[in-house]
């Protein structure tokens, strides 16, 4: 009686009727699995060396010297040399939020950089103290697009010539000469655009940033940017870093109290 109550003891009819809905239940879940699996595959994080290989790893790497620690997905801790790292093909791709899954072609660093070619005649020395022919670069030339919303190259050169000028000389002496600068979002934010095909060239435009930001307020506090906006884009038009610069942060970069690739890393916004 008590059996039949809670039936237990169900006819066999009930049985086979209940059995292909089990297997289709179980089919379901079979798909449900499949598809959380395959979501999971395209999260994770990649490292990309200069060598061209690609590290699958759960996190962003993160810099202890000069090294670059590495969770990898097996949950293995590994460091490698922070020289072998494209921190800039590494920072590109991940900033797509694709996962590790794919396969990457095309993000710069794979392949022997292009030289930027060297011009002739510096930009920096089209512009003097005495005039403001600098307004006639942003007026003529297309800017350059950029993923980060606001941050590019205005029509408004910035209103201080004198520091526009002390800026481009910083940069010749960095031989940062494909450099084109504007007005920042602010009235008060002093922009530029570099054109930087490795990531040597990277480097060497934030190093230069950093200088010509640190002599200017040195030299001039009252005259000095309340910030640097920095978008850096390949030959091909492919971007390498945007950035806004304080001049804390530029202080800190300029004293060496941060590696210059610590401060890519931390500071980018693509």
């Amino acid at each position: 009686m008590i059996m039949m109550k809670y039936g237990l003891n169900e006819p066999a009819t009930d049985v086979s009727r209940r059995a292909p809905r089990a297997r289709r239940l179980a089919a379901l879940l079979g798909v449900v699995l499949l598809v959380a699996l395959t979501v999971g595959a395209t999260t994770g994080y990649v490292v990309i060396l200069k060598n061209g290989q690609r590290i699958r790893a759960r996190e962003p790497f993160t810099i202890k010297g000069k090294e670059a620690i590495i969770v990898l997905v097996t949950g293995t801790l590994t460091a490698i040399p922070l020289e072998k790292v494209d921190i800039v093909a590494t920072q590109r791709y991940n900033k797509l939020g694709l996962g590790d899954a794919l396969t990457i072609e095309g993000l710069g660093g794979v392949n022997a950089p292009q030289p930027t070619p060297t011009p002739k005649r510096a930009l920096g020395s089209y512009v003097t103290l005495q005039t403001q022919d600098s307004a006639e670069l942003g007026s003529i030339e297309t800017p350059t697009p950029t993923p980060t919303p606001g941050i590019k190259l205005q029509n408004t050169p910035f209103p201080n010539t004198k520091v526009d000028e002390a800026f481009k000389q910083v940069f010749d002496q960095h031989h940062l000469y494909l450099v084109r600068t504007s007005i920042g979002t602010r009235s008060d934010y002093y922009f530029v655009q570099a054109v930087t095909d490795s990531e040597t060239e990277v480097f060497n435009a934030l190093r230069a940033i950093a200088a010509a930001y640190s002599v200017i307020h040195n030299l001039q506090p009252t005259m000095a940017p309340a910030a640097v906006e920095l978008e850096m884009v390949t030959t091909s038009g492919k971007p390498a870093g945007t950035f806004r610069i304080s001049l804390d942060q530029a202080q800190a970069l300029e004293s060496g109290q941060v590696g210059v690739e610590a401060f890519y890393v931390k500071n980018v916004i693509f």
